[in-house]
């Protein structure tokens, strides 16, 4: 089974949770960036409105993701939705071949049908490594 492990990330939680699921799969993680200034308070808010009305960004890849068998794809949360650059992202991509990996401070994800598997990582249960290695262990290799 081959991996591709693709993340956005606001304030580096997303992008250290890919780099360890990629170590561990051998692969390089493939990040997502937008055209959007997501810094500080005012980005925070920017980011919610965004997010909440479901507002399109201009997105760009910086690495390969290439023809893999899974996605594995690794996003924050931003007020109960996924950030506007990986839902753009996961409409080109079928989600029946999808793992979407969410990070919170504490909250579900809710829309989740659809998915191979969607996994929850909140910062205030402490369990980041723990969900890590069941979830790339429950993957085939």
């Amino acid at each position: 089974m081959t991996y591709a492990v693709i993340y956005f990330s606001r304030t580096g939680t997303s992008r250290r949770i890919a780099e360890k699921i990629a170590k561990k799969l051998s692969v390089e993680p493939v990040e997502m960036t937008d055209n959007m200034d997501w810094d500080g308070t005012l980005g925070y808010m920017r980011a919610a409105r965004y997010a909440m009305q479901n507002k399109d960004v201009t997105v760009q890849t910086r690495g390969q993701i290439g023809t893999v068998d899974e996605y594995i794809v690794i996003t924050p949360m931003w007020c109960g939705k996924i950030t506007p650059a990986i839902r753009i992202l996961l409409q080109d991509l079928p989600k029946d071949k999808v793992h979407l990996i969410v990070s919170s401070g504490g909250m579900n994800l809710k829309e989740r049908d659809g998915y191979l598997s969607v996994l929850d990582i909140m910062k205030k249960d402490k369990n980041e490594d723990q969900l890590i290695d069941a979830f790339v262990g429950g993957l085939s290799t």
